[in-house]
């Protein structure tokens, strides 16, 4: 009994209880896809199509790599192309070789981009390059707006090429 009271009053002393530290998990993914298609339908048809090599869906963002986008919420088609993606409370931002496109022909080309879906606005505050048919546009900041179908921008370089008369 003396030696079975001794033991126990050792492992009392020498070892100590595991001390369990308390983690708070703040930012913990929901859902995590890999090479997806996402789809958003409204009773009028296909709203919104996402394209991606993978997507870490969190409580209030959806973050994507190789994100490939197409807003159709309007009466037009824009879509976009980049890196890296982020989307979240109605804002897509992207990044890294980012390529936006509209149905009327319209393209441009940044390192950085951010959409907004409630105005319809594609606002780039790096250096772009923009095409429509054989006109060039250079800048070190665009503001596009789908709905009026209106370019607002700083420090251009345009190579415009008239037609000639018939």
């Amino acid at each position: 009994m003396t030696l079975v009271f001794s033991g126990l009053v050792m492992i009392y002393v020498f070892f100590q209880p595991l001390k369990l530290k308390k983690q708070n998990f703040v930012d913990v993914p929901q859902l995590e896809l890999k090479q997806f298609t996402m789809y958003e339908f409204t009773p009028y048809g296909l709203k919104t199509l996402m394209l991606g090599e993978s997507g870490t869906k969190y409580d209030e963002r959806f973050v994507v790599k190789k994100i490939d986008y197409t807003d159709k919420s309007q009466d037009y088609i824009a879509n976009m192309q980049a890196d890296d993606g982020l989307y979240q409370n109605n804002l897509v931002t992207l990044t890294g070789h980012v390529r936006y496109s509209r149905d009327n022909g319209f393209i441009f080309i940044t390192e950085k981009l951010t959409y907004n879906k409630k105005t319809s606005e594609a606002i780039s505050d790096v250096d772009y390059t923009a095409y429509m048919g054989d006109n060039i546009i250079k800048g070190s900041y665009i503001k596009y707006n789908n709905i009026l179908n209106k370019i607002y921008s700083k420090n251009i370089d345009a190579v415009y090429q008239l037609q000639e008369g018939k």
